[in-house]
């Protein structure tokens, strides 16, 4: 092309797309090949009344190239040239946020913008339609659904109009195969074969209920707007597989009084309905005991957290393999000789043992509180706060300001949750966590204009901790501020974030994990240097987390190191005995 034809062609292409009715006219074209009459239709002009006027939108874009008459049918159609002027449209107008989009609720908890690839990439797979027959039909769906002009679409809303035009068109034998069973038939066929192939029939049935559950609670069940926060990722709910039946966590009470065999069966029943984590407090002969009767019957992903002791190591080094790998040891520090720590942590080490340090028996492997009173957790309900600094782009005032309405729907949310446990398990021992996630890269972003970066930070975490624990005191008694939140949580917020900021943006962010937002609220410490800044700066945020606190140290676990380490942070335990600290 001459050089000197750039610039004409250029602003030929840009005075034609100048204008709503020209750019109208493009999109329905994308769908189609229209005619005459059916184009003025599409972009709602009578073809006799506005003649002159279609006429005009038509020959400008016909002179700039960027459609072209099918001889062969005498109609409409894009260009190359016009094919790629639109996909870049709607790419800068997406970037630029003025693009009306569809917005779809997927079944998996995340919204995002309705895509017609999505439904041609479902129909080659679950209906197994041909590719070509494949995206007329996705063409059909769109056009329908931008017809209705629904603000926000469901994965089932579209499963169902698709349904309904592979009806119309005669294609009822792939219909059959996109059927839902409480779940699309593909979606169980495989569940099933899932199941069949690892011999477990706890995981159909886990995750068969749970899909049903959640749509139920994101559709049916919570108000929209709630809904709408934890599926644009402004928060997040759980565990919302089993919300309305379940709980994360509960503590069982190995009395010795108590007859073993029933508590085995009330373990074994009570692990389908919690979702993470089983704490075991009793003798060591009694929890021995338990162990032998309940074998490797826990479904998968399930802790059973246990006080730690020289008699149970050697029991657990005889257990199978599946039931080891569930087991999760609390070492008490008040209850041992710091300077064995190294050598013990060692030992575990090489018997892969899972296993965290505590300076209290009242919490569980999960972090949180776990006593006597506090019994069971429900849910944990994790508040965006990466994304919460930069919807308020950098302004701790702004974000500041935001953070009481978000606090609302979780009060809201956890309070409709303690009410079905306790109509349904009738027990005054269950409460619900507030958690966060993305404190320390939120302050960090905040404080990127200040000299002291990490200091800066971590005031401000401490302000934001402030706020939290403040308006968290006034809920029901029954809720409480972690300091972890679930690892489902931390990467949906990254998912979606990287959709709403982009992906360069946030990669600056996240130094530590890049897949992930960070789970644990307070920093980490990675340099043995930093010590004596890292124990001031914890001190300072511990305090906020009455429901228990995740400490994450990442160096060399050498012995001396370890040594010197344990015996410099055992002063932490006055600030939050409701500490837990690991290794990663």
């Amino acid at each position: 092309m001459n050089p000197r034809q750039i610039i004409p062609d250029l602003a030929l292409v840009l005075d034609s797309i100048a204008s709503p009715t020209r750019l109208k006219m493009l999109k329905s074209l994308a769908q189609r090949r229209l005619g005459y009459s059916e184009l003025a239709k599409a972009v709602g002009m009578n073809r006799d009344k506005d003649a002159g006027k279609f006429s005009y939108h038509l020959k400008k874009l016909l002179s700039s190239g960027l459609i072209e008459v099918d001889a062969s049918v005498g109609k409409y159609t894009l260009s190359n040239k016009g094919v790629l002027i639109l996909k870049h449209l709607e790419r800068i107008e997406e970037e630029l946020g003025g693009y009306s989009l569809m917005i779809v609720r997927r079944s998996d908890q995340l919204i995002e913008p309705f895509d017609k690839n999505k439904i041609v990439d479902a129909l080659i797979k679950e209906a197994k339609l041909p590719p070509k027959l494949a995206r007329e039909v996705a063409s059909v769906a769109e056009r329908k659904l931008i017809d209705l002009k629904i603000d926000y679409l469901t994965a089932p809303l579209i499963r169902e109009l698709v349904n309904s035009i592979l009806l119309d068109m005669g294609l009822e034998k792939y219909r059959h195969r996109l059927t839902r069973l409480g779940m699309p038939l593909y979606d169980v066929t495989r569940l099933l074969k899932k199941s069949f192939e690892l011999k477990n029939w706890k995981i159909f049935l886990e995750e068969s209920s749970g899909s049903i559950t959640r749509e139920y609670l994101l559709i049916g069940y919570l108000p929209r707007e709630v809904a709408e926060l934890h599926l644009s990722g402004r928060i997040d709910i759980y565990p919302i597989s089993n919300w309305i039946f379940g709980l994360f966590s509960k503590r069982f009470n190995l009395d010795a009084s108590n007859d073993i065999s029933k508590i085995a069966a009330e373990v074994l029943e009570e692990s389908l309905l919690i979702k993470r984590e089983l704490r075991m407090s009793g003798s060591e002969s009694q929890v021995c005991r338990l162990l032998e009767i309940i074998g490797d019957k826990i479904p998968e992903k399930r802790i059973i957290s246990l006080d730690f002791s020289e008699k149970l190591i050697e029991h657990i080094t005889m257990l199978s393999e599946g039931l080891r790998r569930k087991l999760g040891l609390l070492i008490d520090l008040r209850k041992i000789d710091v300077a064995n720590v190294p050598q013990l942590t060692r030992h575990l080490d090489k018997l892969q043992a899972a296993y965290v340090l505590s300076f209290s028996d009242d919490v569980g492997f999960s972090s949180f509180l776990l006593d006597h009173f506090h019994a069971e957790i429900h849910s944990i309900v994790t508040l965006n706060l990466l994304g919460m600094a930069l919807e308020s782009r950098g302004d701790l005032d702004l974000m500041l300001s935001k953070i009481p309405r978000y606090m609302e729907a979780v009060f809201s949310i956890i309070d409709k949750g303690l009410d079905l446990s306790m109509r349904i398990r009738g027990s005054n021992s269950t409460y619900s966590l507030i958690s966060i996630s993305g404190l320390m890269e939120a302050s960090k972003y905040l404080a990127r204009d200040k000299t002291q970066v990490i200091e800066e930070a971590v005031e401000i975490a401490a302000t934001i901790l402030e706020r939290i624990s403040e308006l968290a005191s006034r809920g029901s008694g029954k809720i409480m501020v972690g300091g972890r939140c679930p690892k489902s949580a931390a990467r949906r917020f990254k998912r979606i974030d990287t959709y709403r900021y982009g992906e360069k943006q946030l990669s600056n962010l996240l130094t530590d994990n890049p897949k992930s937002y960070s789970t644990v609220s307070l920093p980490p410490l990675s340099n043995l240097r930093d010590l004596d800044d890292w124990i001031e700066y914890v001190k300072k945020l511990a305090g906020y987390f009455n429901g228990g606190c995740a400490i994450n140290i990442k160096v060399q676990k050498s012995m001396r190191t370890l040594k010197e380490l344990l015996f410099r942070i055992s002063g932490l335990e006055k600030v939050n005995q409701r500490s837990m600290i690991f290794f990663d």
